[in-house]
This record gives C-alpha cells, structure tokens and sequence, in this order.
C-alpha cells in the first residue's frame, strides 16, 4: 500500500471513529433526558392522585387509570373504591366511572356502580345499579335506578333507590321493594336491612307468597 492510501485510510479512519462517539454521545443525552421525563411523569401522576385521596378521606383509591387522572384529574374511569364501615370492614366499589362533585368534593357521583361486601365467612352481599353517589364525608352510598341486592345464600332485593349508611351498617329504601328468596316472594313499599343481623323489615302493607313444591302459594 502506498504512503499516500495509508493517510487516507487513516483519516478516514479517525473520522469514522468521531462521527460514532458523536453519535454514542447524542443518544446517551437523549436517554438521559428521556428518563427524566418520564419521572417527572410519574411524580406529576402521583402528586395528582395523592391530592385526590386526599380530598377523599375514607375511600381508597384500589385501582386508577393513569392516563385519565392526566388529563381528568375529577374523573376516573373504570377505578376499584374501598369504603370501611364502622368495623373497619372492606366494602369495595366499581364502576365505569366516577366524577368528582363541582361543588363538594367529598361527594363522588359513580356510574354504573357494583360493590361487594363480605358480610361473613359464609354469607357475601353485591349490589348492582345505573347511578350511585357516594358521600365519604357523611359516610352514606345511595345507589339510583333498576337497584338490585344479591346475597349469597339466594335472597335477592329489587328496588329502585336505596341509601346505605357504612357507618351504622344499615340499608334503606322508600320506594316500591320486591324480596325473593328460595321461600317465597315479599313485596312492599320502604325497607330497612340491617347488615349485621341480617333482618329485612318491609313497609307498606307487605304481601308475601310463600313456594311450595306445586309453586306459588299467595
């Protein structure tokens, strides 16, 4: 090889090496500025759902989609509530959202909300409606609209508005109310249900059918 295509190679050489260490160089800074993005992301988010918490005293925030909290900070979509009551007993919450009142913080207004609340080692409760709101404040869950109550040993209760105080562990309602169960059907107008002894007492002049083997017997 001549004297002349030696300098060359070797300049060429030098160049190639400059151009990649610039080249390492620029991608090393655009990591390093790429991590810090995404951590003062992450602080933003999690800034964000602590002031929400906080505002929020006596319900848990389980599960929460950070991309909505981004952009919605009052709104979450498809979040898992925990509430407690007055035995410090979970009761959790879903639902397909859940919206911040303008007005009151402490009052949540949930759609599509479903809950379920382990009453015993043999017995669960879940509850089913369209609308709910849920005051922590005042520790009451009102659940609006086609309202269903299931119980694991078979009862079901059918209304259409009731409010449960988690304070005091008792379920209420004044509307029209319909209780079903392997014995029978009731029906009246306005119930209680109290959680911890589990008694249902109906108002409104209650008509029961009671089931037999032949069925129903009014």
């Amino acid at each position: 090889m001549k004297t002349q295509d030696k300098s060359f190679h070797k300049t060429w050489h030098q160049n190639l090496k400059k151009y990649e260490n610039k080249h390492v160089n620029k991608t090393n800074v655009y990591k390093t500025v790429l991590k810090i993005v995404l951590l003062l992301l992450i602080i933003f988010t999690l800034l964000i759902v602590y002031r929400w918490t906080q505002k929020i005293p006596n319900v848990e925030l389980l599960d929460i989609n950070t991309e909505q909290i981004l952009y919605k900070p009052d709104t979450l979509y498809n979040p898992k509530l925990l509430i407690k009551n007055k035995y410090d007993e979970p009761i959790t919450i879903e639902a397909f959202r859940a919206e911040k009142d303008t007005e009151n913080s402490n009052i949540i207004i949930l759609e599509k909300p479903k809950g379920h609340y382990k009453l015993s080692n043999k017995k669960n409760i879940y509850f089913y409606s369209i609308k709910g709101v849920l005051n922590s404040n005042g520790g009451i869950l009102e659940l609006i609209e086609s309202v269903k109550i299931k119980s694991s040993d078979g009862m079901n209760l059918i209304t259409s508005n009731i409010i449960y105080n988690f304070k005091n562990n008792l379920i209420s309602g004044q509307e029209q109310v319909t209780v079903d169960g392997k014995w029978g059907i009731l029906k009246g107008k306005g119930f209680s249900y109290n959680l911890e002894s589990s008694i249902i007492n109906l108002k409104g002049r209650p008509k029961l059918s009671l089931y037999n083997n032949k069925g129903i017997i009014k």
